[in-house]
């Protein structure tokens, strides 16, 4: 009777074998499945279906229990499972079903809701009975706790490796492997140095470059098309720089980098700064984020007013008026107001007379102002780091005095860590004013040097491209502040707060209000 019911049992056989194993005997799939029928066969059961996953690997599919089901075949079998397909799922071995104990068990559970069982040719599993269901958790804790040895020593093999200077996983772009080592592939290299480049000196962000590249024909190693995203990761692999990295650490490698490190460096503090700036540094308006209202001191954004947006020109308009009609500030047409500026600054170039008069009130202006403030700030810091050390003293002396106890002890701990923190950051800033002082002393502006700097801005500005023009900008102005048809500039180092008024608007300048 039992040899009957045998006889009618329907076998699913599921084979797998990840990428990362050797197809060795006993282990391919071939192998698996010769084996597996010879078992049903021996059962009395009949195979309905061989289900095969090639290729998938333990380690990144069965890292959780959903990650488990994006196999193919698994899939597969636990919809035809649940459609009573067949009532018994022969496997190898159990962890050919998953590593992960509780994907077995979850996996397991989920056939028998269909009264489906699990059996392994070469383990004494049997989900059907208790005992087997003992058996079934037993060997899985023994699998799960393999696949962990196993990944430990990866690890460990990992980070020996990364000591060693060596890089872990495939090369990146401008790299190949000989003899298990990093090597320079001279056309890619030359690439990456481009891309450093137009970072860095040409001001273009990572879609601007991904776009440039694509236009010019040059493709990744894998895909069609060049990525925002690919230049990104390549900016920030410090492998490029000399180093290597891995599971959080850095060491220096041993292979020949293709960016300085200088440049990496200054790459990785432009990202920073850009992040923060991301709108006034790389858009398309050349004074976005410099310009303000002279009447109510909000920004002014560029906008495209009319009936039909981006068909007329562009303009310049008061965030307060914009959004909350609470000033009065005219539109100033953006075009207008960029050349001006620009052309102010040539007019200022040849003036060696206003530029001198400048200098002397802004040299004036530290020396009988700034410096005296800076003076009482730091004589103000002194007294405090002179207060914190009697504080300390009169607690180094009642230690001396007194017997402590536990309580006692990380109590004063505390307090000693808390005035180690305030004077750190009191001599940091006394250190920052004393600088400030310094360069107040030995500052020695000349004003020919500064003409030239600044015929110079004019002279390079009409040929550089559009994410150069904003950096150069960016370097020389600090603000524009736009007074009804006045407008003032205010210059950076070493113009610093050298404020001019010039009539850069002439009435036909400002265009008619449109109705709001």
């Amino acid at each position: 009777m039992q040899e009957a019911v045998n006889s009618l049992l329907r076998c699913a056989i599921y084979t797998r074998v990840s990428t990362e194993e050797q197809a060795k005997e006993g282990y391919s799939l071939s192998a698996q499945e010769e084996r597996l029928r010879s078992h049903a066969k021996n059962q009395g059961w009949v195979v309905y279906k061989v289900y095969v996953d090639d290729g998938y690997s333990a380690a990144i599919l069965c890292s959780a229990y959903a990650a488990s089901r994006n196999r193919p075949a698994l899939k597969r079998l636990l919809f035809d499972g649940s459609l009573k397909r067949f009532d018994v799922v022969l496997a190898y071995k159990i962890d050919r079903l998953s590593q992960s104990l509780k994907d077995l068990i979850d996996i397991v559970a989920e056939l028998n809701q269909f009264d489906v069982g699990f059996k392994s040719c070469t383990e004494l599993i049997d989900t059907t009975r208790p005992e087997g269901r003992l058996m079934f958790h037993q060997f899985g804790s023994f699998a799960q706790y393999e696949r962990e040895l196993i990944g430990q020593r990866a690890r460990f093999g990992m980070m020996k490796r990364l000591k060693q200077g060596l890089r872990n996983g495939i090369p990146p772009y401008g790299y190949r492997i000989v003899k298990g080592k990093l090597v320079l592939e001279l056309k890619e290299a030359d690439l990456v140095k481009q891309i450093f480049q137009r970072y860095l000196q040409r001001n273009m962000g990572v879609v601007s470059i991904s776009r440039e590249l694509n236009d010019l024909g040059i493709k990744p190693r894998k895909g069609a098309r060049k990525k925002g995203n690919r230049i990104y990761k390549m900016i920030t692999n410090p492998l490029y720089a000399g180093f290597v990295r891995w599971g959080g650490e850095m060491a220096k490698g041993t292979h020949k980098p293709i960016i300085e490190k200088e440049i990496f460096d200054c790459v990785q503090k432009t990202l920073h700064q850009r992040n923060h700036k991301t709108r006034q540094l790389r858009g398309p308006n050349y004074l976005t984020g410099l310009v303000r209202c002279g009447k109510c001191g909000a920004p002014m954004h560029v906008a495209y007013p009319g009936i039909e947006p981006k068909t007329r020109f562009k303009y310049y308009v008061c965030n307060n008026r914009y959004n909350f009609k609470s000033c009065d500030q005219e539109y100033i047409r953006a075009d207008i107001l960029e050349n001006s500026v620009i052309k102010e600054v040539e007019k200022l170039s040849s003036r060696k007379d206003v530029i001198s008069s400048l200098v002397k009130d802004y040299v004036d202006h530290n020396h009988n102002t700034l410096l005296p403030e800076l003076e009482q700030k730091r004589k103000a810091i002194l007294k405090e780091l002179e207060s914190l050390g009697t504080e300390k003293e009169k607690l180094l002396k009642w230690l001396l005095r007194n017997d402590l106890t536990p309580q006692t002890a990380n109590y004063l701990n505390s307090q000693v860590d808390g005035f180690s923190e305030k004077e750190g950051k009191l001599q940091e800033r006394l250190w920052e004013i004393e600088d400030q002082i310094n360069a107040v002393y030995v500052m020695n502006y000349n004003a020919k040097e500064i003409c030239d700097q600044l015929k110079e801005f004019v002279l390079t500005f009409p040929g550089l491209q559009e994410g150069e023009r904003k950096l150069l900008i960016d370097s020389f102005i600090k603000k524009v502040e736009v007074r009804k048809k006045e407008v003032v500039l205010y210059l950076k180092p070493p113009l610093v707060s050298l404020g001019f008024l010039s009539t850069l608007l002439a009435p036909r300048g400002i265009e008619p209000l449109f109705e709001e």
